[in-house]
């Protein structure tokens, strides 16, 4: 009896519903992505609304104009992630401390540029820089992994990557598969 239903399993009515329920499963699949990344975005908007944000293409137009002051970027991820790769010219921040330890006192004129992975701490790190004095701080929106799943350059202490270590792993879906870090 059993080799007969493996058998219907196998007829071409079989095989083409097999393949339909696959692709209707890489559709859903394929759907996901993008939506988990506005649901990510929207939640921290909603959370931080007084604070300022850019999207990764408008940092990179902002960082390469030739006049005008350039932001400074600083990334708050983990020590061990910002030294596997950064975005170019970044500094690091540790979550606690504030941009003096950087040399920014709060009366800066300086443009403040935060980000983390995907901007779950940058939100309130950059908050809190504000309440602080800091006037010119926003947030690099979709973080790290963002702008490198755009394309974007990176830098290692090896020269340029694509790479990113995933650090917490609670949002390593948003980071696609080709530049996670071994």
């Amino acid at each position: 009896m059993k080799a007969r239903g493996v058998r219907r399993l196998f007829t071409p009515f079989g095989i083409v519903q097999w393949i339909m329920v696959g692709a209707v499963g890489l559709a859903l699949w394929l759907a996901y992505f993008p939506w988990r990344w506005e649901r990510t975005k929207e939640e921290l908007r909603g959370r931080f609304p007084g604070v300022r944000r850019l999207d990764a293409a408008d940092l990179k137009d902002w960082y390469q104009k030739s006049e005008g002051p350039k932001p400074v970027i600083i990334d708050i991820r983990p020590r061990a992630d910002y030294d596997y790769s950064r975005l170019p010219g970044a500094l690091h921040m540790g979550l606690a401390d504030t941009p003096e330890i950087l040399g920014f006192p709060a009366k800066t004129d300086a443009s403040l540029v935060i980000y983390d992975a995907v901007g779950a701490d940058a939100f309130p790190v950059a908050a809190s820089l504000v309440q602080r004095g800091y006037a010119r701080v926003q947030v690099l929106e979709g973080g790290i992994y963002e702008w490198v799943n755009g394309g974007l350059p990176l830098e290692s202490p090896g020269g340029a990557t694509t790479k990113v270590q995933a650090g917490d792993l609670r949002n390593i879906g948003l980071l696609k598969r080709r530049h996670r870090a071994p």
